[in-house]
């Protein structure tokens, strides 16, 4: 059974039972009142002056007159002599057999007979007289009872048979923000994510409830979306990595099968064949070395981060730049700097920037190296005079495999893996790297992260 269905029986319920109440009460007030007039009129009878003479002087009803109330003596010795009888005179009423413990009770109080008709009795001895039986017919009476009994119940099932089909229209109203939510939801569960729960009026319970499935739905989306795209990177990274592998060991398994064939005749092409192949494994071995940091690198956590000297790794990696390029102009600013992180991660980045500047900058070019800790932020900033990254390819550079150039990037050994190493690390540590035009005429990478913790 639905939520709907059941409130509206409860309702129904609640509402049969309230006038069926109500009807009951209003059944027996009525029926004591019907009673207590009787009574009362049997009492003003019995104690007329008239009816009292009666008992000595009988005379007959006349035929045309009705008489509510049938009169009778009773003797010393329990004889009942019917006075009058109620009714027409000339269709008198039954008077009704009484027991002796009827007239009994009927001297304390009145009492009812059951005949037909019924009759309602009371029995009183004036003083010195004999006693006296007043007997009213309950026939209209009982009618009367009997048509508002039909009355009640016709009103009680009306009441709710009506209660109920208000309650049903009122339940189906009050529901229709439910039933919108659940078209959305099944909406939704087949696919819809950009459908939405309809608002329901604010400030009541429904409405408080639409906006927080409208924020749970939009919470779900996001990080669907955000699967999603971890899902399609994943991909797009296992294909480039496949990619990557492939290149060196075909290369390798070329050569090898070259030298199979030569049986070692040439001197010459065995030496280049192994040169090749060595160079080739070095290749691979950089791959999945550089691989392996990104893995770890996304599998960072706060448990592994440590305090560590940033300035004395950024100083010593371009220290050994300058050292090994005497003809370039290497400019060191930097400030005393300390970091919670990973000090290898840090150093394998500080590595990335050397690699970059030698491998995508002219020969003697200047390089400027800055890093300060101020205002709880510590910024490292690295300025080249290289050809630099164009604006619009500065949002894809930091992704895994990209190539802006890839000829010379093949030339030069690399794979597209420095910068995402140097994002991976960045990443990491909560912090962000921006690609920015250099006053030296190339490019300028600057990374900026909390000084502290960065978890």
């Amino acid at each position: 059974m639905t939520l709907r269905a059941r409130v509206t029986l409860l309702t129904a319920i609640l509402i049969l039972v309230s006038t069926s109440a109500l009807g009951a009460l209003t059944y027996v007030t009525s029926s004591r009142l019907q009673y207590d007039t009787i009574d009362s009129t049997l009492t003003s009878a019995i104690t007329d002056a008239r009816v009292r003479s009666l008992a000595t002087n009988p005379r007959p009803v006349p035929d045309d007159v009705y008489s509510p109330v049938a009169l009778a003596r009773i003797d010393r010795n329990g004889i009942v002599t019917v006075l009058r009888q109620a009714g027409l005179g000339s269709d008198p009423l039954t008077f009704p057999q009484l027991s002796a413990e009827t007239i009994l009770a009927a001297r304390i109080s009145p009492v009812s007979v059951e005949g037909s008709p019924s009759y309602r009795v009371i029995v009183r001895q004036p003083v010195g007289r004999a006693s006296v039986i007043a007997a009213a017919p309950l026939g209209d009476a009982e009618k009367n009872l009997t048509r508002l009994a039909v009355a009640i119940i016709g009103s009680v099932l009306a009441v709710t048979l009506l209660g109920a089909i208000a309650a049903w229209a009122i339940v189906r109203r009050f529901f229709r923000p439910v039933d919108a939510m659940v078209d959305a939801a099944q909406a939704i569960s087949l696919g819809d994510t950009q459908r939405r729960v309809p608002t329901a009026r604010p400030g009541t319970e429904l409405g408080e409830l639409s906006e927080s499935l409208n924020l749970m739905i939009g919470s779900l989306t996001a990080s669907i979306a955000t699967v999603e795209a971890s899902e399609d990177r994943l991909r797009t990274f296992v294909s480039d990595a496949s990619h990557e592998i492939r290149t060196p060991l075909t290369v390798i398994r070329g050569y090898v099968e070259l030298l199979q064939r030569d049986g070692g005749e040439s001197a010459e092409l065995s030496t280049r064949a192994l040169e090749r192949i060595e160079s080739e494994s070095r290749r691979l071995e950089r791959l999945v070395t550089q691989l392996l940091l990104l893995e770890r690198m996304d599998a960072v956590s706060a448990a592994s981060f440590a305090a560590f000297d940033l300035a004395g790794v950024v100083r010593e990696s371009f220290e050994d730049l300058a050292a090994l390029n005497p003809d370039r102009t290497v400019e060191l600013d930097i400030e005393p700097a300390q970091l919670v992180g990973v000090e290898d991660a840090w150093r394998q980045l500080t590595a990335n920037l050397v690699q970059n500047c030698t491998r995508h900058t002219p020969a003697g070019s200047p390089i400027s190296v800055t890093l300060r800790q101020r205002d709880g932020q510590t910024t490292l900033t690295v300025d080249d005079a290289g050809p630099g990254i164009p604006p619009e390819q500065r949002a894809v550079a930091l992704q895994r495999f990209t190539r802006l150039d890839p000829s010379r990037s093949t030339n030069s050994g690399g794979f597209g893996l420095g910068m995402s190493i140097m994002r991976a690390v960045v990443d990491s540590h909560r912090g962000r790297i921006d690609l920015l035009d250099s006053p030296l005429g190339g490019l300028r990478l600057r990374i900026t992260l909390d000084a502290a913790s960065p978890m």
